[in-house]
């Protein structure tokens, strides 16, 4: 007879180690942009491609930032680039300074936590995952990055 104390238990998101990730991204992006300015793309090259960076929404407390690959050096068919290649958006909470990933190119919004086996077979804890996948691509654009301005007002 199997005993109840083998049952598995539900994931339990660890809401600290989330906040330490939103304030390092916070900080990352700070860093990478000082001027978080919505009048002008960012472009950054890293070694595998270039990269927009852009706020397309600003208010006094919030400010939404878009990252997403606009040319890649890896050849790969037209489907599998479109997977593979990330499109986040951002929310930055200037207050509190954290920055959340709001959407990926699947996902358009991440829940705390999912059931497991679920329909599109996201991870207990995809919203984590999904933010420090944000923090290890940042990591990498301080590492091997080049960041460059397009200032439309010298064009």
């Amino acid at each position: 007879m199997a005993s109840n104390s083998l049952k598995k238990s539900k994931y339990q998101p660890d809401m600290l180690a989330l906040h330490r990730a939103h304030s390092y991204n916070y900080l990352l992006i700070l860093k990478l942009l000082p001027e978080l300015d919505s009048e002008r793309p960012y472009f950054f090259h890293l070694d595998n491609g270039c990269y927009q960076l852009s706020v397309c929404e600003q208010t006094q407390y919030t400010s939404v930032l878009d990252i997403e690959n606009i040319a890649s050096s890896v050849v790969i068919d037209d489907e599998s680039a479109t997977s593979l290649t990330p499109r986040l958006k951002v929310r930055l909470y200037h207050d509190a300074q954290m920055a959340e990933v709001l959407a990926s190119r699947q996902i358009r919004y991440f829940k705390s936590r999912y059931d497991y086996p679920n329909r599109l077979m996201q991870q207990p804890d995809e919203k984590y995952q999904i933010n420090k996948f944000l923090t290890q691509w940042l990591e990498h654009c301080f590492k091997d990055g080049r960041v460059m301005t397009l200032d439309p007002r010298h064009s």
